[in-house]
C-alpha cells in the first residue's frame, strides 16, 4: 500500500464527528443502529487530523479492519489493539471486570468518556439488559472526578464492583428457590403434626361412642315358656 492511497474512515458513534483537516472540514455522519458511515480521506489528511486531534488514538474515529494496521503504524499509535472501541465499553458495562472498568476510569479526556456515558444511557433506555448499579456508581463517580478536573482517578476498584447484575440474578434466584423449598418442607411438617394430633382425639371419640351405646337386644319376640 501506498502512503497516497486513500484510507476509509468509520464513524460508529451515533452522533456527527467533524474534523478539520488542511484544506477542508470532514463531517462524519452518524451510524445507524450500529453500522457505521465510511468516508475515504487521503493520507494527508489522516496525518493532519491525527496531529491536531486525537480522534483516532481514543476511537473516536477508526480504519477499515484491512487498513489499521499499516496506517497506526504510519502514525506511531503502536498500542491501537488497546483502543476502546463502542463494542468493548458495552462489554464492559454488562460483563464487568476489575482490568476493564479500570480501563474506563483512567480514561482522562471528557470527550471519550461521554462516549462512555451515552453507551451507559443507551443501555439503560433499552430496557433490554440488567445493569449493575455498581458499575452505574463507579461511572458516575469517574464523571465527578473528570467534572473536577481530577486526570488520574482516585476511585480504588473493589471486588465487588464486578458483581455483574446477571450474578446478582443468579443469586437472587437460588435464594428464592431455597425459600420455596424450605416453605414447602415446613408445610409438609405442619402437615403431619396435624395428622399425628388428629388421629389419638378420633379415636378416643370412637371409643366414648362405642361405651354409650346400649347393648343390643336379640331379634325376634319373647320366650312364653315360664308362663
Amino acid at each position: 500500500m501506498q502512503i497516497d492511497n486513500k484510507i476509509t474512515v468509520l464513524n460508529y458513534n451515533e452522533f456527527y464527528v467533524i474534523s478539520p483537516a488542511s484544506t477542508r472540514t470532514y463531517t462524519f455522519e452518524p451510524a445507524d443502529e450500529g453500522v457505521p458511515t465510511l468516508d475515504t480521506l487521503p493520507f494527508s489528511d489522516i496525518e493532519f487530523i491525527n496531529s491536531h486531534s486525537n480522534a483516532f488514538r481514543t476511537g473516536l474515529l477508526f480504519f477499515k479492519e484491512d487498513q489499521q494496521e499499516y496506517v497506526y503504524k504510519e502514525l506511531k499509535i503502536f498500542d491501537w489493539k488497546d483502543i476502546l472501541t463502542n463494542k468493548k465499553i458495552e462489554d464492559i458495562l454488562l460483563n464487568p471486570t476489575i482490568e476493564g472498568l479500570q480501563k474506563i476510569i483512567n480514561i482522562t479526556d471528557d470527550t471519550t468518556f461521554e462516549r462512555v456515558r451515552g453507551i451507559l444511557v443507551k443501555i439503560k433506555n433499552s430496557n433490554s439488559y440488567d445493569l449493575s448499579n455498581r458499575v452505574i456508581n463507579v461511572i458516575e463517580a469517574r464523571h465527578k472526578e473528570l467534572q473536577r478536573r481530577i486526570a488520574k482517578t482516585q476511585i480504588v476498584l473493589q471486588p465487588r464492583d464486578v458483581s455483574s447484575s446477571k450474578i446478582e440474578n443468579e443469586e437472587v434466584k437460588d435464594l428464592k428457590t431455597q425459600l420455596a423449598e424450605m416453605q414447602a418442607m415446613m408445610a409438609q411438617m405442619m402437615a403431619n403434626q396435624n395428622a399425628q394430633v388428629s388421629t389419638p382425639v378420633e379415636d378416643k371419640v370412637e371409643n366414648k361412642v362405642e361405651k354409650e351405646l346400649p347393648a343390643k337386644k336379640p331379634a325376634g319376640r319373647p320366650s312364653t315358656k315360664n308362663k
